[in-house]
């Protein structure tokens, strides 16, 4: 064997790459620092001109890289001389996955199963392919035979978990992530996924508890610290959230979200002039978060600045016409200044986007008599269309 080959092949099974058929990194993740160096170094000193395993190494080797278009390339230049060469079509179908052409990845998925029904990880991969491209049903069934030919595969649990979590089958997919962190205690993001499954079903003590396991595992993990405050100020532990909100923004200062959500734990503390500085701070992030816009509202109406509340509920509804929520409280500073004819208007659009907030209007001070006048209107608007 050529020196150079032989360097190459060596490096790729050292790194975790593969020789032969590609063992991907999770993530679409691909070499970095020395290793990629060193592999790069060898595969620049490799001529793969006509020599199959030059350019079945030398395609891995591209891949490693994350220089796909070139890697496909090799893997078809394999193919030209053997169109049956299964480490070839598997590690094109891999390179089209990563291109974004997973129609492509299905179809050569498949043609490798065809030749070799047995091999779990195009089963695997063919899944994946199959959830990027909208099919979740068909990921499963994929996840499902890849797991029964590999009955310890826990890449297939945890992303079987991840889709059932997406189609909101929660209590399924707690049992899938509940398989992988069997296989794999210290899976930090199995215990994520697990909480935010647990959360859907509204069993939040068992989700602070598997955020916080998460956080043990890697205490790096800012989807899991973010998570855990989101439950706690449901719960009413606001201080908690305030805390985990503030270490979530020291390693993502940028994350609106978390501003938005510390400033209503600030709120429930009463903490109004803090609620603001969050909320602002989370606006000038994102001009048009209206959520923030209306959260703002609301603060200044506890501060007793009715015309600094009102603005801020008007420019929510400039961000999102269809937040029913500004519209609401729209409704109510108009109520409470006496201009029934816009009330009514803001709370009719209110209303017509989420018809459950009826109830809150009924039982508010101002809006009870807005809501009765558009209830008379109504009933003289059928009235009239049965006359004709």
């Amino acid at each position: 064997m050529d020196a150079a080959l032989a360097r190459l092949l060596d490096l790729l099974e050292r790194h975790g790459v593969g020789a032969t058929y590609l063992t991907p990194f999770p993530r679409g993740g691909s070499l970095t620092g020395a290793a990629r160096g060193e592999v790069a170094r060898a595969w620049q000193a490799l001529d793969v001109q006509g020599d199959a395993k030059g350019q079945l190494s030398g395609g891995n080797a591209c891949f490693a890289l994350a220089r796909y278009e070139q890697a496909a390339s090799l893997y078809r230049a394999v193919l030209d001389g053997d169109s049956l060469h299964l480490p070839a079509q598997f590690n094109l179908a891999l390179a089209c996955a990563r291109l974004e052409r997973f129609q492509e990845a299905v179809e050569g998925f498949t043609r490798v199963l065809q030749q070799e029904p047995s091999l779990a990880e195009a089963y695997y991969q063919r899944a994946n392919a199959w959830d990027e491209l909208g099919a979740p049903e068909l990921a499963l069934s994929g996840y499902a035979h890849a797991i029964e030919l590999r009955p310890g595969y826990l890449q297939a649990f945890y992303n079987r978990g991840v889709v059932l979590a997406r189609l909101g089958r929660h209590e399924e997919a707690v049992a899938e992530f509940s398989r992988a962190i069997a296989l794999r205690p210290g899976l930090s993001n199995a215990y994520l996924n697990r909480g935010a499954s647990l959360d859907e079903l509204g069993q939040y003590e068992q989700a602070l508890a598997d955020y916080t396991t998460a956080l043990e595992h890697n205490p790096d993990n800012t989807d899991a610290l973010f998570n855990r405050a989101r439950t706690f100020c449901y719960l009413g532990f606001s201080e908690e959230a305030i805390a985990d909100y503030s270490e979530v923004l020291q390693q993502r200062p940028e994350d609106a979200e978390a501003l938005n959500n510390r400033g209503l734990a600030y709120d429930a503390l009463e903490e109004y002039e803090l609620a603001l500085q969050d909320y602002a701070a989370a606006v000038a992030l994102r001009p048009d978060f209206a959520e923030a816009l209306n959260n703002q509202g609301a603060a200044w109406e506890c501060l007793g600045d009715d015309a600094a509340a009102l603005a801020a509920y008007l420019a929510a509804l400039a961000a999102d016409p269809q937040s029913a929520d500004a519209h609401f409280n729209a409704a109510r500073r108009y109520s409470q200044q006496g201009d029934l004819e816009k009330s009514r208007a803001y709370l009719e659009r209110a209303l017509g986007l989420m018809p459950s907030l009826q109830g809150d209007a009924a039982q508010d001070e101002h809006l009870g008599w807005v809501l009765k006048l558009l209830q008379v209107r109504e009933r003289r608007g059928q009235s009239g269309e049965d006359a004709v």
